[in-house]
């Protein structure tokens, strides 16, 4: 039983590292197997999507009943599984779905999937940004950066070396658009649309990030200063007690001495008596 009890925290821990990068892990698989079903010409592209489809969906389920069992009684996390779930069975449907030209509900279908996939993507980011992460902020973005111009490399054929893939990304999500390379092609278009959306969060991110900064600046002089007068009110505070210690120890001594005289006149009983009273008070 002891043992059980050592080994249970061990394990809650296990589970906790484990069960984000099995969801982030899923949801990253989701995006080659989008493009390799959209834009592959082969059955072996076609296999391999429907590969990262099945993948994604275990890993997603997998997620999802850890977190059942670590949060089962918690509702704030039942909108998130929820929408797991959800992912998951977009995939499996997609896995499922017949080879052949994709209908317009299909189409609906698909990417109402990687709508939800990039709002889970942003769930996943957004709980863990600070003011204090700007850099892992900034990083998360140049990351997505040379994600996007790979794609763009890959998806678009007016790209032609990686370097033009990484300027059409920043062109997108920057929303610049200067025209002199554009996606020509459905998989690049629906990828640029994706990788604006993202953009715009990015930059929000890292907007609200710099803000913050400076808000957290001028809040820390403001603590500081706070903190000051607090320990100064402490002081005096500590001073005041000393003096209320040393009058009551002087009191102490009057009576006392008032008290063991051999004669008490009228003079020393008045004494004697007004000791008391501000005693008692």
């Amino acid at each position: 039983m002891n043992d059980k009890q050592n080994m249970l925290p061990v394990t809650q821990r296990f589970v906790a590292w484990l069960s984000r990068p099995l969801l982030l892990l899923g949801l990253m698989i989701t995006i080659p197997g989008f493009y390799l079903e959209l834009a592959g010409d082969t059955d072996l592209f076609r296999t391999a999507g429907r590969a990262c489809y099945g993948i994604a969906a275990t890993l997603i389920v997998t997620d999802a009943m850890l977190q059942w069992r670590r949060s089962r009684w918690s509702s704030r996390r039942h909108g998130k599984l929820m929408l797991d779930m959800g992912i998951a069975a977009g995939c499996v449907i997609s896995l499922l779905a017949p080879a052949q030209s994709w209908s317009t509900a299909e189409w609906i279908m698909r990417l109402g999937l990687c709508a939800a996939i990039v709002l889970r993507f942003a769930m996943l980011i957004l709980q863990h940004m600070r003011p204090s992460h700007l850099v892992q902020v900034v990083g998360l973005a140049i990351v997505m950066l040379c994600s996007a111009g790979a794609g763009f490399y890959w998806l678009e054929p007016n790209v032609h070396s990686y370097a033009n893939g990484v300027w059409l990304a920043f062109t997108t999500i920057a929303t610049v658009g200067y025209g002199d390379i554009v996606p020509s092609t459905a998989a690049s278009k629906i990828f640029a649309v994706f990788i604006v959306l993202l953009g715009y969060a990015m930059f929000s991110i890292v907007t609200a990030n710099i803000a913050a900064l400076f808000v957290e600046e001028e809040e820390e002089e403001l603590e500081q200063e706070l903190h000051a007068d607090i320990r100064a009110l402490s002081r005096e505070l500590h001073a005041l007690r000393q003096e209320l210690r040393q009058r009551d120890e002087l009191l102490a001594r009057l009576e006392t001495y008032l008290e063991q005289a051999p004669v008490v006149s009228a003079e020393n009983e008045d004494a004697i008596r007004v000791s008391k009273e501000r005693n008692v008070a």
